[in-house]
């Protein structure tokens, strides 16, 4: 393996509400960021979708979604026929252990095929298939099928990061390999809660993203965050709002874009990935 270190920065849940399609959005017109996963099933994924629309250069991949944790906004599956996707009021349930325990694999293949054509349909140039809440990783083979169908890498990390807590990752690792789909190499994801007794602050996010900066390693890294505007919204919706306006600020600070180019990094994009993977 080279010794280059190359990271992919995306922006999770595009279109979850309008705070955060602002954020995302501000963030890549600066070009401070170049990839985003977008959550078609959510309200505000119009919003979002007219931004790509605009931006057609714009790194957007499908962050398939099969659950709905907030406590007073929800979203369900675009087919609402699907049951056991469902709870009894017709949205995705809240937590990812109820569709790993409940879902119908069948009927998980085909909302996330609904979701990729709705985006296709849209007119986005989808660059990566990644999940919303790691909710449908326990069905590798559709993940991977849908990858090999669309031509699409996937998020899912070889050598480091949580996806080497998969209960079958070499397995995945393999299969991925054999349909030719392109993986990465390691995966960071920003903590939306804090060390006990640790207060959210800009200061302590700015930590953790230069602590995560400088400890990348030679490959192809993701690093997700999931950036939005401190609003009545976003604080109507999630408790988790400030260490997402905190995530948005810290990612528009210039020495956190200075470090990228100090410590020697190659920012990437999927579509570049993308494009590689159907080279082969």
């Amino acid at each position: 393996m080279s010794n280059e270190r190359l990271v992919i920065i995306n922006a999770d849940d595009f279109g979850m509400c309008h705070a955060t399609n602002q954020a995302i959005s501000r963030l890549l017109e600066k070009g401070v960021i170049d990839s985003t996963s977008i959550m078609v099933t959510c309200p505000w994924v119009l919003e979002a979708a007219a931004f790509v629309k605009q931006n057609p250069k714009t790194d957007v991949g499908i962050h398939l979604t099969f659950t709905s944790e907030w406590e007073h906004y929800k979203w369900g599956p675009l087919n609402s026929q699907l049951s056991t996707l469902i709870h009894e009021f017709g949205y995705f349930p809240a937590a990812t252990e109820t569709v790993v325990a409940n879902a119908n694999p069948e009927e998980i293949r085909e909302e996330a095929i609904a979701q990729i054509e709705f985006a296709l349909r849209m007119g986005m140039d989808l660059t990566h298939i990644d999940n919303h809440m790691g909710s449908i990783y326990h069905v590798t083979e559709i993940l991977l099928d849908l990858c090999e169908t669309y031509r699409l890498p996937l998020r899912f990390s070889k050598l480091s990061g949580m996806f080497l807590q998969h209960p079958r990752h070499q397995e995945m690792v393999k299969l991925a390999e054999e349909k030719g789909v392109l993986l990465l190499d390691h995966f960071e994801m920003l903590p939306f809660s804090l060390p006990a007794g640790e207060k959210a602050s800009y200061a302590n996010t700015k930590e953790t993203v230069i602590r995560t900066i400088k400890a990348l390693k030679p490959g192809l890294t993701e690093i997700v965050f999931h950036p939005s505007r401190d609003t009545k919204e976003l604080k109507a919706i999630t408790d988790t709002w400030q260490l997402r306006s905190f995530e948005y600020e810290v990612f528009r600070d210039k020495e956190v874009i200075r470090l990228l180019q100090k410590e020697g990094i190659r920012v990437v994009t999927w579509r570049e990935i993308r494009d590689q993977q159907r080279s082969l």
